[in-house]
């Protein structure tokens, strides 16, 4: 049994969790109630210095002040789970999922449903905890924003934009990825990710939140790569405001030394937010003609916004196939220079629906490499782990 502290609690319902966790390790403390009553803030203070890995507040005491309790957790300690002990009515629900409840367990529940709630808590707890304790960037991250942009569906954007936060992640820097699709984002697909929090549960949260804050919605995908997934219903998605998503980008940039943003097709008001704060614009686009006309469109838009502070990178998706385009056609309409080649490959739509990337299911393949080297774009340390992948040192 973990750190487990019970305020606003009885003898009662503690004697049930003691048996409910009966022949485990670890530590079970009821709180006394005056003190929680008194100072939410010191309370939540205290119960964090007292070593709660998770906290159940209930079944005795206010309701209101139960909510208050929830959300100072969720303000200066997030990563400890909070356990509402109530009778869950869908009113109650609601009102507990806008305080960020972990879960609402009913005080009727069995020793197996107890045991069961409090163990998915203190599962939330740890991950919310290793994301605040990793060291995330270093000392001095250099912060690069690289923001992928397609005027049109079906660029294959989502891709090269997981397997480039991947790559760079193989190198020595730390790497976050942000799904900016807010709608149909599917880079956790991509990356077979089941997170616990999305960039929704931005839309809770005043403008101004922390760090701390922001690292509990990451879902890890490795010790140096880190995802801000989409909602899960574009409904989610029009809750985030594009305050909450520049608050997000600059914290991020702040903290990695790269943040790979992933957008939706045009230019939508929060992928205008992204590019202003980006070191980095990736232009992605396929051979058609159709695809090459709308980059050079987004282009010229950007241009009479006046946002031309940015790095410009033309990246060419499937640009081996035979279409009538070649890539200096290509390069002529857009006003860029090809800086990376993607070809074809029956691998990518296969990695996307496995939820593998390329580059780390088929790292050696014509594609892979490809992939790998435009990370080199950026950086010039992205190598495979096994080192069969020659890197030149940093100048």
């Amino acid at each position: 049994m973990t750190s487990i502290i019970l305020a606003n609690s009885n003898v009662a319902f503690e004697q049930r969790v003691r048996r409910a966790f009966a022949n485990s390790n670890g530590q079970l403390t009821r709180w006394p109630d005056e003190i929680v009553s008194s100072d939410t803030t010191l309370a939540v203070r205290e119960l964090a210095d007292a070593g709660a890995e998770i906290v159940g507040i209930g079944p005795n005491g206010d309701v209101a002040l139960a909510l208050d309790l929830a959300r100072a957790f969720d303000a200066d300690h997030p990563e400890i789970a909070v356990i509402l002990v109530a009778t869950p009515t869908k009113d109650f629900w609601e009102e507990a999922l806008r305080a960020r409840v972990h879960d609402v367990l009913n005080p009727d529940a069995d020793d197996v449903e107890i045991r069961t709630v409090f163990q998915t808590a203190l599962e939330t707890s740890k991950r919310r905890r290793s994301n605040l304790l990793h060291e995330i960037g270093g000392a001095a991250p250099s912060g690069r924003v690289i923001t992928l942009i397609a005027p049109k569906g079906g660029s294959g954007k989502t891709a090269l934009a997981t397997n480039l936060a991947l790559a760079l992640s193989y190198g020595d820097e730390n790497v976050a990825l942000v799904d900016l699709d807010l709608q149909f984002g599917d880079v956790a697909g991509a990356m077979n990710l089941h997170p616990e929090n999305t960039i929704a549960d931005l839309a809770g949260l005043s403008d101004n939140f922390a760090t701390a804050t922001l690292k509990v919605f990451l879902t890890a995908k490795s010790n140096s790569l880190f995802v801000l997934c989409a909602p899960e219903s574009p409904a989610e998605g029009e809750e985030v405001s594009e305050r909450s998503i520049e608050r997000a980008v600059r914290l991020l940039a702040d903290e990695f030394e790269f943040v790979v943003i992933d957008t939706s097709a045009g230019l939508h008001e929060s992928t205008l937010t992204s590019i202003e704060l980006s070191t980095d614009l990736v232009f992605v686009c396929d051979l058609s003609a159709a695809a090459v006309r709308a980059t050079r469109k987004v282009i010229d838009a950007l241009d009479r916004l006046g946002i031309d502070q940015q790095r410009r990178h033309f990246i060419l998706n499937r640009a081996d196939s035979k279409v009538g385009i070649d890539v200096a056609d290509a390069a002529a309409v857009v006003g860029l220079p090809v800086a990376a080649m993607i070809p074809s490959a029956r691998a990518v739509p296969l990695s996307m629906n496995h939820g593998v990337p390329v580059v780390e299911s088929s790292p050696r393949s014509p594609v892979g490499k490809s992939f790998l080297a435009t990370a080199r774009l950026f950086s010039e340390t992205p190598a495979k782990r096994s080192g069969w992948l020659p890197v030149r040192s940093r100048s």
